[in-house]
């Protein structure tokens, strides 16, 4: 754990340091034939200066510059991120996931459990984003007023917590359009967890070509929801994220398990849940343990909320399509850091990673890689351990009442003009 972190505990005095995490981007950079000038902001540094932004809510830049204690431009640190290749930073994450699936203790279902689904983030209203992401088309949502909105589509390793994989796309398509970008990241063996956005002839086809299991709710355009083995067959047109030759060489029928259990938890709105799955062995997966499975797929929400509010990546500042996703890629690496950290100290506590405190974990690595504190390997190091509460429900409501502004409605040049036209007449 403290070659992982070393590099950004010394980066100060030593922006090169011999460690794991230092080796390692200098080692991307080598592969990739990325150079530099013998500069202030060196690719490491530009590294811990994008993490040091994020774990500070996404920071003003004028707020990085005095909180990593250096001197540049506000101009020099953009053309800093600009020039690093953002294949280095999504190699970085994946080694980040890598380190941690080695740790990691795999959960007693015994396989590699994954977790797909969607959310999604707002950004900067610019004529490139608007165009390669797209407006929300609600009522009221117009030029001036509403901004570019991206979908995010996500795989998180359900056993560690850390997101494997975070793509960015247009609003208006449909998920599906996406997951062969992330099956190429399971393997034989593997189950895939979603909601019922995934559950399709197609996609559970797809996977099984790949060896991989599926478990997504039933969707609810299917009506024969009775527990049981069922013989799926292919649909006659092809979804449209399928080529013709794609669709015709999966297979024409399918055998598909639907198992139905009762949730029996306070504050979820559904009761009765029926997931179908490729998982066919009864003796191996029994209805008990099928129920147990899916019931993992909730922490992805938690995940999403963990990185969009607490940390606060719903908004994006960046104002180029390439800014954006390296905004988004320096948000995963900083989150799984952070689960790496969690990871880390469940092992040396003795409990679930689950139980271990996500903003502790942030608190404590922004402390780290501004050069605070010991190397975390010390007492320090013990992050506070949430009760596990079952059956815990909060409403969601807020007894802070907000300042009660209007909407906006047009757009902002049209409130000053008539603000305008009010004081001269």
């Amino acid at each position: 754990m403290a070659n992982t972190f070393g590099a950004l505990l010394h980066l100060r005095t030593k922006p090169l340091a011999d460690c794991a995490l230092a080796e390692r981007v200098g080692q991307l950079c080598t592969q990739h034939a990325h150079v530099w000038r013998d500069r202030l902001l060196t690719p490491l540094v530009t590294v811990r200066l994008m993490l040091i932004q994020v774990l500070h809510g996404n920071t003003a830049i004028a707020h990085l510059r005095h909180l990593a204690d250096m001197d540049f431009a506000d101009s020099s640190y953009c053309d800093a991120r600009q020039r690093l290749p953002l294949v280095i930073l999504q190699e970085l994450i994946a080694w980040v996931a890598a380190v941690a699936a080695e740790r990691a203790q795999r959960c007693t279902l015994g396989v590699r459990v994954f977790v797909a689904d969607c959310s999604s983030f707002s950004m900067p209203d610019t004529p490139q984003l608007r165009g390669h992401f797209g407006r929300v088309k609600a009522r009221g949502a117009k030029a001036g007023v509403s901004y570019p909105v991206a979908k995010l589509v996500a795989l998180m390793d359900a056993a560690t917590g850390l997101f494997t994989q975070l793509l960015a796309a247009p609003l208006y398509t449909h998920e599906q359009r996406h997951l062969p970008d992330l099956h190429t990241l399971l393997a034989a063996g593997d189950v895939l967890l979603g909601d019922r956005a995934y559950c399709s002839f197609a996609h559970l086809a797809l996977l099984q070509l790949r060896g991989v299991f599926g478990c997504f709710r039933l969707h609810q355009r299917r009506k024969d929801t009775a527990a049981g083995r069922r013989q799926w067959r292919r649909p006659k047109t092809a979804p449209t994220w399928l080529t013709p030759q794609q669709w015709l060489a999966l297979p024409k029928w399918l055998d598909v398990r639907l198992v139905s259990f009762s949730t029996g938890e306070r504050g979820f709105r559904t009761r009765r849940v029926t997931v179908a799955t490729t998982l066919l062995d009864t003796v191996a997966w029994p209805d008990e343990k099928i129920a147990e499975l899916y019931g993992g797929r909730w922490r992805i929400e938690t995940s999403f909320g963990h990185m969009k509010t607490t940390m606060g990546m719903n908004v994006l500042k960046c104002q180029s399509v390439d800014g954006v996703s390296k905004e988004l890629a320096a948000y995963l690496l900083a989150y799984n850091l952070l689960r790496l950290a969690m990871l880390a100290a469940a092992q040396r506590q003795g409990c679930s990673v689950w139980r271990i405190s996500f903003v502790d974990a942030l608190r404590w690595l922004t402390a780290r890689v501004l050069g605070l504190g010991g190397d975390g390997t010390g007492a320090a190091f013990r992050l506070v351990e949430v009760p596990d509460r079952p059956g815990r429900h909060e409403p969601r409501v807020i007894r802070r009442r907000m300042k009660e502004y209007d909407l906006m409605t047009k757009p902002r040049h049209e409130y000053k003009s008539s603000i305008k036209k009010r004081k001269t007449a």
